[in-house]
């Protein structure tokens, strides 16, 4: 049987103003949603980042004025999918540090990471009107959140 595919709750929250009131301390693995590796939506939302990435790398090379919360996801030891911050481009790989406080052993909040562009699974920013941009694999969860918590993430991503 397929190891569960786990992603970070704090998927929608890591770098906004609604993470500290629902992340744990960075010492401590940020909870976690369980997704089947087979799930359809969750896959076509992470073709569907993959598709649109060359939109989320103009961003990256040229932020627009008033841009911010400029993040990636990938699939940390294979499993667990992350959000990454503090990214710069290297030709087909992307630096930054890990966003949320992983469950993958060996590893913590703010760790380093290099990661080859086929690898990203999903990618977001937020412009200058507060909007949130991608999160296409966050949006796929909802389902699977209690109504507060995807109120909140609604409320504060412009997504009403």
């Amino acid at each position: 049987m397929p190891r569960p595919l786990l992603l970070a709750l704090s998927i929608a929250l890591a770098a906004t103003p609604l993470a500290p009131t629902l992340a744990q301390d960075a010492s401590e693995p940020d909870p976690i949603v369980e997704v089947d590796q087979t799930d359809a939506a969750m896959n076509a939302a992470k073709d569907e980042a993959r598709e649109t990435l060359d939109q989320w790398l103009a961003v990256l090379a040229d932020p627009p004025e008033g841009a911010s919360d400029i993040l990636f996801k990938f699939p940390l030891g294979g499993w667990e999918h992350i959000w990454v911050g503090n990214v710069a481009r290297d030709g087909d790989t992307l630096t930054g540090n890990l966003a949320n406080a992983p469950h993958s052993e060996g590893y913590a909040y703010g760790d380093p990471v290099r990661v080859p562009l086929t690898q990203v699974s999903d990618w977001t920013w937020r412009d200058a009107t507060g909007y949130v941009h991608g999160h296409r694999t966050t949006r796929v969860l909802f389902d699977q959140l209690d109504p507060e918590t995807v109120e909140a993430i609604k409320r504060d991503f412009g997504w009403e």
